[in-house]
């Protein structure tokens, strides 16, 4: 799903760009994709790989 959610983004943000073309769009799309991307594909590869290897079988 991480890295599954970067077509998605890449594409919503070209979508959303190509209605409405202001520097506002722009800048928030840049932002989205460069800043928040990575973060956000980052924290559910991680989590996945956590999940898959077990260490949220076991609630204490």
């Amino acid at each position: 799903m991480g890295i599954g959610i970067i077509p998605l983004v890449i594409m919503r943000a070209m979508e959303e760009i190509g209605k409405k073309p202001s520097e506002e769009n722009w800048i928030f799309w840049s932002i989205v994709i460069v800043v928040l991307m990575p973060i956000i594909a980052f924290s559910l590869i991680t989590f996945g790989v956590f999940a898959l290897k077990g260490e949220y079988d076991v609630l204490e």
